[in-house]
């Protein structure tokens, strides 16, 4: 798998080409609706009445096991009671009398997403290196970079959520979905935006801030994650980059790591090429 990171900074380049991933808190994130939680009373209600109608099924009762290691690491203080055993465990618990309280819902699932978008970074990459839009908002206007990252689902295959440590596509959709009784519900609080995003053909990873490096940087504090610097397989500069600076930086990247492949991308019959250096 080849993914691949849009940067303005010459520092940022650096870090990611010396295997230092930046995971992003949602507030410094561009889209206001990051991990806000969508939760719509009149499609509760009918995922809580499907449920009593239903039952649960053998994958309910995974996937209401991956939610509880979820819970544990990012929102422990929101778990009333452990992941049921068995689907008879859970379609009792459905029908207990708190959950027809909309309130109480409401007001738990909002606390839950809470904690969660606290604790929680995000590494958002690209699956395409030619994208116009891209290269004006993320990388400078085209006098910044794009990272080629090969493999690193070797690094980051999952650690039981389904949601955490792993690399995700993200769904685009006219409407977000929202929190409900059903299957991989929490799924589309991390792995969900609006269609307008499209452009951007975006995986990403979810970890936990506490696994990260805290570092201050001008007065501010960004979270670090180290990876194999070999997985970073080339270096695209854009077509803006002047020639002085790709002289320079292309000397510290072969520094840092001589097995990578320097490239800039170029425009040709309005379309990005890319070409060797």
């Amino acid at each position: 798998m080849k993914l691949y990171k849009y940067l303005a900074s010459e520092n940022a380049l650096k870090n990611i080409v010396e295997g230092k991933i930046k995971f992003a808190t949602l507030e410094s994130l561009n889209d206001p609706t990051e991990l806000l939680p969508k939760i719509y009373e009149s499609e509760l209600l009918k995922s809580l009445k499907e449920k009593r109608v239903n039952g649960y099924s053998k994958d309910d009762i995974l996937d209401l096991k991956k939610q509880e290691i979820l819970f544990r690491k990012l929102s422990p203080e929101t778990m009333v009671i452990s992941a049921p055993e068995s689907i008879e465990k859970a379609n009792s618990i459905v029908n207990l009398s708190i959950y027809d309280d909309i309130n109480y819902l409401t007001c738990m699932f909002n606390k839950t997403v809470e904690l969660m978008s606290s604790r929680c970074g995000i590494f958002c990459t690209s699956t395409r290196y030619d994208s116009l839009p891209m290269w004006a908002h993320y990388a400078n206007n085209a006098s910044g970079y794009v990272i080629e990252i090969k493999n690193l689902q070797k690094e980051y295959s999952g650690d039981g959520t389904g949601i955490l440590n792993q690399i995700n596509k993200v769904e685009y959709k006219k409407k977000r979905s929202g929190i409900s009784f059903e299957k991989g519900s929490y799924n589309s609080l991390f792995f969900e935006k609006n269609k307008d995003w499209k452009y951007e053909s975006e995986k990403r990873i979810i970890t936990e801030l506490n696994d990260c490096k805290k570092l201050t940087i001008d007065n501010g504090e960004i979270y670090i994650k180290k990876v194999s610097k070999n997985l970073i397989s080339k270096v695209i500069f854009g077509w803006k980059t002047s020639e002085e600076k790709i002289e320079i930086l292309t000397k510290e990247i072969y520094a840092i790591n001589s097995n990578i492949k320097v490239m800039k991308a170029i425009i040709r019959n309005g379309l990005i090429e890319i070409k060797n250096l």
